[in-house]
């Protein structure tokens, strides 16, 4: 059977951004949102009413399903095609439509809030809203923490035009930026790739340098975006009575302040460690300390490359090893083109893996380029895409998980991966490559995020005063590096709070420290798979699907047995993700 490199939308939505089905998909979604009236519910609350209360929350959860169906596809085609202005302008449209549903949750959430606890707890026990009920309450508790139900859609509605447009005036902004390097035009996104990824240090010296310069042009816009974000978040905050900025992100990622500071505690004591890879891999790149520029650049040397096809086996033959269900899912996927794989022009960056709840199906998009790094994203991506499978039976109520566990299954299995390319390497260099690729990991999670999660927390403290200046905002990047970096480079990226976009994304405030959760929560649950072997299998699958049922802390405590609010669950974490540096240090002392 010959394996494809591109997926098939087409059995989605023929057509494409110019599909008759999806604009007619589009406008009926459109009509139900505007004509669903959350005044229809029967108040107040009594067993009698109960058919008419299950009836319009279910149709409220069938239409984020339809509205996730949607932005799942579009998403795809802005992806394949960077240049669909069509399908841009129909992304517009899905933002205005999420817009008007979480408006509907809102005022929903508020008249949950309104009812007796009996007559509530009678609902979630007695009808088919129990299998949702986690979800309903997480609405009904933050309900009773926020302004009220109109307020509340004022403010949602004029993000619309003010919180979320300053996202996307950052977006334009830095999107249009092409600089010329070494006779070639590049965007702001290759030049970050040659000053990370190329193999000639002074290229990516230079490459770096202009980065700097290209980004202190359009800094004075970044920071006006930055200071309006953080001014209205601040001021909603106050409003709501909230005086935490991590109040939000804590509630998205449903765990609590001490399980953060726990695992910020473990990696600060700990992560001095990866000082031990920095010297060794500056004495390979025969200076003293490592520029910003060389943290994330490749050492050693990797000869091997894949086909797609060979990739796909690869995935599938090792994982099966482990775990014959993900095989099987891997391959599935893969065989029905789930996945879009080429190599071409026209593409937008990077990878991620979506799902279309209506048809229980997932797409994963990456740019696959033959290597080894290849094959651990498409292991990665296809973990997210079986996390969603095993929670395809549930309703859609139940299948919202945080960005805290996101990454759990896709962690996973790009850790099985890795420890098959290390076993499979050819000699100590390509050896030494993996285990520089893993530990660029460890650095990113364990260092790069902590840097973004001070600076974050620090600038929100000053906004709190006064709008800060382009200086004041480099001042704050480059102390928090040094501190997270245990000042162990010779230089830092003090422009990095405007050219790293998660500071601007609006849809998830601090979006940093979940990706150290994630990564970190896997590694612990990969640790438990080794020890136990194949009785692992079912406790992790229960695991997943009770992503979206649980806080995190119950989460860990039900399926792994360990308290996420204690140290010792973070101390094996990070011990075995810097268990690499050693092996390291011996193998680049011998080059």
């Amino acid at each position: 059977m010959t394996i494809r490199e591109n997926w098939d939308l087409e059995s989605i939505f023929a057509g494409g951004s110019q599909s008759a089905t999806l604009a007619g998909f589009l406008a009926e979604l459109a009509t139900d949102l505007t004509e669903y009236k959350v005044s229809d519910i029967p108040t107040p609350l009594a067993e009698p009413v109960q058919p008419a209360w299950v009836e319009r929350i279910d149709a409220l959860h069938e239409l984020g399903a339809r509205l996730r169906q949607a932005g799942s596809f579009i998403s795809c085609l802005i992806s394949q095609d960077v240049k669909d202005d069509k399908a841009l302008q129909l992304m517009a449209h899905i933002d205005q439509l999420g817009a008007n549903l979480g408006n509907l949750w809102t005022q929903l959430g508020a008249i949950f809030a309104q009812q007796d606890d009996a007559a509530w707890n009678r609902l979630l026990t007695n009808t088919s809203l129990k299998a949702v009920a986690f979800n309903l309450n997480e609405q009904r508790e933050l309900a009773r923490q926020k302004m009220s139900p109109q307020m509340e859609s004022l403010a949602n509605d004029l993000a619309t035009d003010g919180y979320h447009a300053w996202d996307r005036l950052y977006g334009i902004v830095s999107g249009d930026e092409e600089v010329d390097f070494q006779g070639q035009p590049l965007s702001l996104g290759q030049l970050q790739n040659k000053y990370e990824d190329d193999p000639d240090r002074e290229t990516r010296r230079q490459a770096f340098e202009l980065y700097e310069t290209t980004w202190r042009k359009i800094a004075k816009v970044c920071a006006q975006a930055l200071n309006n974000q953080a001014g209205f978040r601040l001021a909603l905050y106050k409003h709501r009575g909230w005086d935490s900025v991590l109040k939000e992100p804590l509630l998205n990622n449903r765990f609590t302040l001490e399980t953060l500071e726990a695992m910020w505690q473990v990696i600060e004591a700990k992560n001095g460690k990866l000082l031990d890879y920095f010297a060794a891999k500056a004495k390979l790149f025969g200076v003293e300390r490592l520029s910003w520029y060389d943290v994330y650049a490749p050492v050693g040397k990797t000869s091997k490359t894949f086909s797609y096809a060979e990739a796909a086996d690869f995935v599938v033959d090792n994982i099966r090893r482990f775990n014959p269900d993900i095989a099987d899912f891997c391959r599935m996927a893969i065989d029905r083109r789930w996945v879009e794989a080429e190599d071409r022009s026209g593409k937008r960056a990077g990878a991620f893996c979506t799902g279309f709840p209506l048809i229980d199906q997932s797409r994963v998009f990456m740019t696959y380029n033959g290597s080894f790094n290849g094959i651990r994203t498409l292991a990665h991506e296809l973990g997210h895409g079986y996390h969603s499978w095993v929670m395809r039976d549930l309703p859609y109520g139940a299948r919202r998980y945080t960005m805290s566990v996101a990454e759990t299954a896709s962690t996973f299995n790009e850790s099985v991966v890795n420890a098959a390319s290390l076993r499979a390497a050819a000699d100590n260099r390509e050896r030494l490559s993996l285990l520089a690729a893993r530990l660029n990991d460890a650095a990113a999670f364990l260092m790069n995020i902590r840097a973004r999660f001070i600076f974050e927390t620090t600038f929100f403290e000053q906004r709190a005063q006064k709008a800060l200046s382009v200086d004041e905002l480099s001042e704050l990047m480059l102390l928090a590096q040094k501190t997270a970096f245990k000042d162990g480079l010779a230089d830092y990226h003090p422009l990095f709070w405007a050219s790293k976009l998660h500071f601007y994304i609006t849809d998830a405030p601090f979006y940093n420290f979940p990706y150290t959760f994630g990564y970190l929560f896997s590694n612990g649950v990969y640790a438990q798979a080794l020890a136990e072997g194949p009785a692992f299998k079912d406790r992790y699958i229960a695991l997943l699907r009770d992503t979206g049922s649980m806080n995190t802390e119950d989460l860990a405590q039900t399926h792994l047995g360990v308290d996420l609010t204690k140290p010792e669950f973070w101390e094996t974490a990070v011990d075995r993700v810097l268990a690499d540096v050693d092996e390291f240090v011996r193998l680049a002392d011998n080059e």
